[in-house]
């Protein structure tokens, strides 16, 4: 999507990643365009290999397993695309547990980190979220 020109501000390409406890949404942001890459989501439940299902024994265990796979997610999506600056919107228990998952080399990228649940927001609100946060 084109941004608008008053969030046209992004000189090098970025990775704006809104979550909540439970579902990640990201967005690669470059020049004047935004574009959404992908999410993740994790179930309340999930499948273990003999087809029964498992479930989270806590909130507390099912965030750390939500946070360990979006850092997972997060360090495959700047690897690939070499994305020099990470933003990540998100409650800051999440960000905090993200932030601890993340290997050195991709926590070093992230620059900003904006402690809200924004997950029903529009993303160009997203957009000047992260803007005004600079």
């Amino acid at each position: 999507m084109l941004l608008p020109k008053h969030l046209q501000r992004f000189a090098d390409s970025a990775l704006i990643v809104a979550a909540d406890s439970v579902t990640a949404r990201c967005w690669f942001a470059a020049g004047d365009s935004l574009e959404e890459l992908d999410g993740v989501a994790l179930p309340k439940e999930t499948k273990d290999g003999e087809g029964s299902f498992e479930f989270f024994p806590d909130d507390t265990h099912r965030l750390h397993v939500f946070a360990k796979q979006l850092a997972t997610h997060l360090t495959k999506l700047e690897r690939e695309h070499k994305i020099p600056h990470i933003h990540l919107v998100m409650p800051a228990e999440v960000e905090h547990l993200v932030s601890k998952y993340l290997p050195p080399d991709v926590a070093a990228n992230v620059e900003i980190k904006i402690h809200h649940d924004v997950m029903k927001e529009d993303p160009l609100k997203l957009v000047e979220r992260v803007l005004t946060a600079r």
